[in-house]
């Protein structure tokens, strides 16, 4: 392997951070961006000094490029993580890894099969205040762990999801709505902080689009620990409010909104200077995606695609590999299981 990796992307909607940030990488060459739009290519190739290309195939031919971003949408991840692999390329890929946990497992196997390294976009997770709280739990300050709450109430218009091609918010390409494309962030966080999910309940509905899944959706959750918690997501949110993450546990409170942290209550004798200290630190700009998906952050974006480069150089994993990325999409399926079947459905062990 050379010192230098050659990056390459693939579907420049989100995929355009995906490749300003290998362009900026240390230790990588951006040596390609892809997409079957020719302009969308042409213009991210001018703005970034790389080659554009048209056709996957073609991209995977190339013997320069050690790595591929897969920005697609989500139904197509798996077939085209395992194309990447047979062309002994590594791959970093947008959230969900793919909309079903057989394509999930194929795409898996596939990587380990031809000894390629895949990691997987849940930049939410390198964010300083999740870090914070990941620590905190960890560590056991905050105690035993007992209830979690997280909800994502955002708004996306019906232009949204009927612009480039219709994709969004239908079964076959988006494998789900409110909750695999825009709750799945943080629905990761959710079990990356409580543990594994043992059973959900849930209701989902259709309120404010023309679209065939849903907009809103609601779960009750058990986790592996004992512990319960709840999941509220939607689209339907007008104008667009927050994403908040409550933890509750034996010794206090922690309460982060759109990544900054508004409570950190932990018993302690400076239990008062302590909470003024890190709503301090934590008080970032955090995201401004509620009502427009362009204000998504992206420098999450830039840490994953530099340590994957890093990964390649220094033979490792990615940060957030492929295995770890399945979880998220086990929990969605498990509620949209629950909202069809009016039961409560336990996760496989």
């Amino acid at each position: 392997m050379s010192k230098t990796v050659g990056y390459a992307v693939v579907g420049l909607g989100v995929g355009k951070a995906h490749a300003r940030a290998a362009a900026k990488a240390k230790g990588c060459r951006l040596v390609a961006v892809c997409d079957i739009v020719k302009s969308k290519a042409d213009d991210m190739a001018a703005e970034l000094n790389c080659e554009a290309i048209y056709d996957y195939d073609e991209l995977l031919k190339r013997s320069d490029i050690d790595v591929v971003s897969i920005c697609t949408p989500s139904g197509m991840h798996s077939d085209m993580i395992v194309k990447a692999a047979e062309a002994g390329k590594h791959v970093l890929v947008e959230k969900p890894l793919d909309i079903t946990l057989e394509k999930i497992d194929a795409a898996i196997e596939a990587c380990r099969k031809h000894n390629v390294k895949l990691g997987a976009i849940f930049q939410n997770r390198l964010n300083p205040a999740s870090q914070a709280i990941k620590e905190a739990i960890t560590t056991g300050a905050l105690g035993r762990t007992y209830l979690a709450n997280v909800q994502v109430k955002w708004w996306r218009t019906q232009e949204y999801y009927e612009k480039d091609g219709g994709w969004r918010g239908t079964w076959a390409m988006d494998g789900g709505g409110s909750l695999m494309n825009q709750s799945v962030h943080t629905i990761d966080l959710l079990q990356w902080f409580m543990g594994p999910v043992k059973s959900v309940f849930a209701f989902t509905d259709i309120f404010a689009h023309d679209i065939e899944t849903e907009d809103a959706a609601v779960a009750v959750v058990r986790f592996e620990s004992g512990a319960i918690g709840s999941i509220i997501g939607t689209t339907a949110a007008y104008p667009g409010l927050d994403t908040t993450v409550q933890i509750h546990g034996e010794n206090g409170t922690i309460y982060m909104t759109d990544a900054k942290i508004q409570r950190w209550a932990i018993r302690g004798p400076r239990e008062k200077e302590v909470e003024a200290e890190m709503i301090a630190r934590f008080a970032g700009k955090g995201d401004a995606a509620s009502a427009d998906p362009s204000g998504i952050a992206t420098t999450g974006h830039a840490g994953q695609v530099q340590d994957m480069v890093n990964a390649i150089l220094e033979d490792r994993d990615p940060v957030i590999v492929g295995s770890e990325a399945r979880h998220a999409v086990e929990i969605i399926l498990a509620i949209y299981e629950s909202a069809r079947t009016g039961k409560e459905v336990f996760l496989k062990k």
